[in-house]
């Protein structure tokens, strides 16, 4: 069969992100037989005209749709996206009428609601390799398709979904349909997935939702094979685990460092950590097989606030793994999120001391929190009243503490981060240019730019 996968993501602020979801579909459809074209979005500057060209001379019996994000999740600059994902499916409808299936991280958090918005059917929830290519098994053949794990589907009004399965993790992507060198020079980075799950409970995090509460992890061997084909096909000498914690299990993240240094891989990287998993054993392992930077997912500077994001560590771990880092001059940035439960002008003021002590690379500050629903954070936003029982959440609602004022926290913060080089604040436009970025990008800088803006 034909199958069209189509990855409606043009997002590039702060830079575009290669669709490594559909790579991972390409190569399973692959695997059976089917013959597989993908239409990345990205830089097409006329998507309807790219989508009827496709359409015309492909003939797709299949088309798959890839949503990665449903908005920007930055409050007082949130921008929208299923809007023109609606209008490119009404284009799809209006020149075929072979089967639209819709999948991605996006709309895993949103199934039945993203169907009814655009329209659609089917879709695929959580990981899609083994699911869609029982589907397009089920629709060459005639069979019966409702039965498959993972698919949800809207039938006589009624929304339905199957038991999800999670056993994807050894599969490999096929990265040869996608402009590589492109996302390469325009993004500073290609990505690489080394486990998947979440067996942590952070109250705003759809993680859990999307790909299971299980860790799985990929066999080290095979990550290091992975890295060593993408520099040998590709030229890509930076990469970054997108895995939703890079350093836990300890033991399989320094299983990954020998392989990439056993290899002599020399590719550089970063990666997304937890301060409690950190090392100074793994720290410097991981600087020994390339790593340039970690960005620690830290969230607060207060106890009280750590407590009421849900997270595992204390403020010691925090200080411990910032310290381990400096000793060997590896860059460390921290997300933090201000405004969330608990958080009041003492623990902002907590926080303010606490990495004015520690002093890290960067700390990246996110104000207000998008809920989703499933996550504890949507039941305590209910608690407070900011939104309502069953409140439809697809257009973005964050929650906003309600023991400041919304413009006593902007206040406070910017005026806080202003002076003081390493904070940055992409919702206050604060050490995060646009224009500084792409001209970065464009005289070849690599990996995430937070270590340079955090000195300007």
């Amino acid at each position: 069969m034909n199958i069209l996968l189509i990855s409606v993501n043009d997002e590039t602020d702060p830079y575009p992100v290669t669709p490594l979801g559909v790579a991972y579909i390409a190569k399973a459809l692959k695997n059976k037989g089917h013959t597989v074209y993908v239409l990345d979005l990205c830089f097409v500057e006329d998507a309807y005209r790219a989508v009827g060209d496709i359409l015309k001379g492909f003939l797709p019996d299949i088309i798959g749709l890839s949503i990665r994000n449903i908005d920007n999740l930055t409050y007082k600059k949130s921008i929208f996206y299923l809007p023109r994902i609606r209008d490119i499916v009404t284009f799809i409808k209006k020149n075929t009428s072979v089967p639209v299936i819709v999948g991605g991280s996006g709309f895993s958090i949103f199934p039945e609601e993203v169907l009814r918005y655009l329209h659609l059917d089917i879709g695929i929830v959580g990981e899609g390799e083994t699911a869609v290519s029982l589907i397009a098994d089920g629709i060459e053949n005639g069979s019966d398709i409702y039965h498959i794990p993972n698919l949800c589907y809207i039938s006589d009004g009624i929304f339905k979904q199957n038991n999800l399965c999670s056993d994807c993790i050894q599969n490999t992507p096929d990265r040869t349909l996608f402009d590589n060198k492109r996302y390469l020079e325009l993004g500073g980075m290609a990505n690489i997935q080394s486990k998947r799950g979440c067996p942590f409970r952070c109250t705003y995090c759809t993680y859990p939702n999307i790909e299971g509460n299980k860790l799985r992890l990929k066999e080290p061997g095979p990550v290091a094979a992975e890295l060593k084909e993408m520099k040998a096909n590709y030229d890509i000498d930076y990469v970054f685990f997108v895995d939703d914690i890079f350093n836990f299990p300890e033991e399989h993240a320094g299983a990954v460092c020998e392989e990439i240094i056993k290899n002599s891989l020399n590719i550089n990287w970063t990666c997304f950590a937890t301060p409690k998993g950190m090392t100074p054993e793994l720290a410097k392992l991981m600087k020994m097989a390339g790593c340039k930077g970690i960005e620690f997912g830290t969230d607060a500077g207060s106890e009280k606030t750590l407590k009421g994001l849900g997270k595992s560590f204390t403020l010691d771990d925090v200080a411990h793994a910032t310290e381990y880092c400096k000793n060997i001059g590896l860059p460390a940035a921290h997300y933090v999120i201000i405004g969330g439960p608990e958080e009041d002008n003492s623990t902002l003021t907590e926080t303010f001391t606490f990495f004015k002590k520690n002093k890290p690379t960067a700390i990246i500050a996110l104000l207000g929190i998008r809920i989703y629903p499933n996550t504890l954070i949507y039941h305590k936003a209910i608690e407070d009243c900011i939104i309502e029982k069953d409140e439809n959440l697809l257009e973005p609602i964050f929650y906003i503490t309600p023991h400041m004022s919304e413009e006593a926290l902007f206040h406070k913060v910017s005026e806080y981060a202003a002076h003081r080089y390493n904070w940055i604040v992409p919702n206050l436009d604060l050490r995060c240019n646009t224009s500084m970025l792409t001209k970065l990008r464009s005289m070849g800088r690599r990996g995430p730019l937070w270590n340079l803006f955090a000195q300007t």
